[in-house]
């Protein structure tokens, strides 16, 4: 993997530097990784997402080679979709000083990347509002305290459909974004301690001892890919389902899913149900549609 002459290559650093460990459940040692990263898990935005890339160990090393190429080309270290989007007069160097027509090549070049590299996306997207004043405490007690917590657990049900359809059947390593930029670890560390006593979940979500890890994007690139479908899927439900209009975009193989108010209130209404016939909780398959990556801001 080639590197800058001026920057440290930490991503394959790490990843050579853990293989020489000799220990199983290393990010090196995976045939396949999942990036996670979220958008508006804080308190100022109604739509809670979370959104990961899957791939094989190989392509994100192409992955990390390919965008490192256009990083020194360009002229940016972290690309964060956020800062990239925000008017010149917020101040987020170096793209406050792009205009238009660079701000275009850059991201699509990233996209060419993304939609080259990754073996599948997942998107899910939870309004937080239609959650609050739907969920019962017996829901949120024994399933999903929260937005985020929910909408990580329901990627997982569709990561188990995708390995099922392919017949995935090794373990994954799934490295989350470091640190409280969101809602921390506490929630991920919970859902892995619970998947992990469950006999099937190697099988079922590829999840092993010691098979999740938390990283900053500026050391594994791979985390700004999903940081990218965080932000569009948080930008899609702004535009689309949160005002009633159709969601549906057939232009890329990235499969999300959201919950509207009116599907909020009715699956809980039959998981209720269904937990008072069977004992347990169901997986409740979200309304899915598709995002456009092609261009910054645009589904």
């Amino acid at each position: 993997m080639s590197c800058d002459k001026s920057q440290y290559c930490a991503y394959a650093h790490v990843s050579a530097m853990l293989a020489r460990t000799g220990l199983p459940w290393w990010l090196a040692m995976f045939e396949i990784e999942l990036y996670f990263d979220d958008s508006g898990t804080d308190g100022g935005t109604p739509v809670a997402v979370a959104a990961c890339y899957v791939s094989s160990k190989e392509q994100w090393g192409e992955f990390v080679r390919n965008w490192d190429e256009v990083r020194a080309k360009e002229g940016f270290d972290v690309f964060s979709m956020a800062e990239f989007v925000a008017k010149p007069e917020a101040g987020h160097k170096p793209f406050c000083h792009w205009d238009n027509q660079k701000k275009d090549r850059v991201y699509a070049k990233l996209a060419s990347i993304i939609n080259t590299r990754i073996r599948k996306g997942f998107a899910l997207a939870v309004p937080k509002k239609a959650f609050d004043e739907h969920v019962f405490p017996e829901f949120k007690e024994q399933y999903a305290s929260d937005h985020y917590t929910w909408a990580v657990k329901s990627i997982l049900g569709l990561v188990e459909n995708w390995r099922k359809k392919f017949r995935v059947t090794v373990p994954m390593q799934y490295v989350f974004h470091w640190g409280s930029r969101s809602v921390g670890q506490t929630q991920i560390k919970a859902i892995w301690h619970e998947y992990g006593e469950i006999e099937s979940a190697k099988e079922k979500y590829g999840i092993v001892p010691n098979g999740v890890m938390f990283q900053d994007e500026s050391v594994f690139k791979p985390l700004q890919a999903p940081d990218i479908l965080a932000w569009q899927m948080q930008n899609h439900m702004r535009r689309t389902v949160m005002i009633g209009r159709d969601p549906n975009d057939p232009t890329l193989a990235v499969e999300v899913g959201f919950y509207s108010t009116a599907q909020i209130r009715k699956v809980f209404d039959d998981a209720k149900a269904y937990k008072a016939a069977t004992g347990q909780w169901p997986w409740i398959t979200p309304i899915s549609a598709r995002v456009n990556l092609t261009q910054p801001g645009k589904i």
